[in-house]
């Protein structure tokens, strides 16, 4: 029953809204912004936006500059391709927006129906906390939209599983990560799980995926340069997580009270990105080299360890690369599955309260477009303040959780055997 739980919640809210949706929009519309979503003009509006960008392509229009088909007023500064080349190449993928409800209701069920092959709570307590994750606004949003992250969730589970199975199946397991990387490139993150093989496999993955890679850069090189100026960025308050948020308000801070140029602000920014990377990496590496922690992760099933080293690592892929969507925080739901299996384990008082606190923390930032919200509303000319105060708390939050999960990949590298036989050299 625990198992299920988080995805009946899921499933039972998913219905309620489709059906307030046809019959109370009003309530619907509403029940949306009290949880900091926002609706665009219909639901599925971002899978909307990726069948509008093939028709254009398929009418020969330079979907890197515009997408001016059907893309139900979507400002044009954001109506442009900013993902993989391969995109608009895929056979499957529709080019007309009768597919936008069916496929957006069809990816958005699976998703919910895969928090059931998450490793499951043991308690209801853990399954009132996945429960409300499920519920969070970062959920929300992204099957509210149906972004294409929900596909690549869906990707990653597939390629999981895959490798779970064993056999040859973990080869197409490999296959699936590679695919979704070529597609949005974060998900070769995933690729981190190959430690797990001997190193003669682990060199041949390795050397696969950096051949497939140099194939698809040397094709398709130009419209790469085309389409990353197009990725989203935004100001570090704005509804992003990513490591860069604090430098950017320490160069901003900088360059106002010290009336540097923006040039020289750069370098303050750069600086403190390194410092913060640095000392995240100085704190995970104490954590990791504990006993707690690698006590709690041998106790773990091989099961269980794959798909918390999965969560990390895309995760803190992400978190460190840049910074990223809050949509895409649904994987969030892959780690604290994992963190409330690694906190059963733990045994150390130190690392137990450590994992609680990563567990706790991890809740209001799943709902942290909900939590500014409310207190916009609630503290009024206090508002700004509060706002101020709940960025603190949810970039150390943040800090806190990547700490937390490169400790857990360290900890996961060490005990694999290519990772052993570095630590040896």
């Amino acid at each position: 029953m625990l198992r299920f739980l988080p995805t009946a919640v899921g499933l039972l809210a998913f219905c309620a809204m489709a059906w307030l949706y046809a019959h109370a929009p009003a309530a619907y519309i509403w029940i949306l912004r009290f949880v900091g979503t926002f609706p665009w003009v219909h639901p599925f509006i971002d899978s909307s936006f990726m069948y509008a960008m093939k028709a254009c392509w398929e009418h020969g229009v330079d979907i890197y500059k515009a997408v001016p088909c059907d893309t139900d007023g979507i400002p044009a500064a954001n109506a442009r391709m900013a993902y993989s080349p391969l995109w608009p190449r895929l056979p499957f993928l529709p080019d007309d927006q009768g597919a936008r409800v069916p496929v957006g209701v069809v990816t958005d069920v699976l998703w919910i129906v895969s928090l059931s092959l998450l490793p499951p709570a043991r308690s209801w307590r853990e399954a009132a906390l996945m429960a409300a994750a499920v519920l969070s606004t970062m959920v929300c949003f992204a099957l509210e939209r149906n972004n294409i992250d929900v596909w690549m969730y869906l990707l990653a589970v597939a390629g999981v599983l895959l490798l779970l199975r064993g056999g040859g199946l973990r080869w197409a397991g490999y296959g699936v990560f590679l695919f979704a990387g070529l597609l949005k490139y974060y998900p070769l993150a995933l690729f981190g799980l190959a430690l797990r093989e001997t190193p003669a496999r682990f060199w041949a993955i390795a050397g696969g995926c950096c051949c497939a890679l140099t194939v698809f850069v040397a094709i398709f090189w130009r419209e790469l340069l085309e389409s990353l100026p197009n990725v989203p960025v935004g100001a570090p308050y704005a509804d992003l997580f990513g490591i860069s948020n604090i430098p950017l308000v320490i160069g901003d801070s900088a360059r106002t009270a010290l009336r540097l140029s923006f040039h020289a602000a750069a370098y303050v920014v750069l600086a403190a990105r390194l410092g913060l990377t640095g000392l995240i990496g100085l704190w995970a590496w104490r954590l990791a080299n504990g006993p707690g922690l690698r006590e709690g992760f041998e106790r773990m099933a091989p099961r269980e360890c794959d798909w918390m080293v999965a969560g990390a690592l895309v995760v803190t892929g992400c978190y460190v690369m840049g910074q990223s969507v809050s949509y895409r925080g649904i994987y969030l739901m892959i780690v604290l599955s994992g963190l409330l299996v690694l906190h059963r384990h733990v045994s150390a008082p130190d690392v137990k309260a450590q994992l609680r606190w990563a567990v706790i923390l991890l809740i209001p930032m799943m709902w942290d477009g909900g939590l500014r919200l409310w207190i916009v509303g609630s503290l009024g000319a206090l508002a700004n303040g509060g706002q101020v105060a709940l960025w603190v708390f949810r970039e150390l939050a943040w800090v806190n959780l990547a700490r937390v999960l490169a400790a857990v990949l360290l900890v996961y590298a060490m005990g694999t055997p290519v990772g052993r036989r570095w630590a040896v050299r």
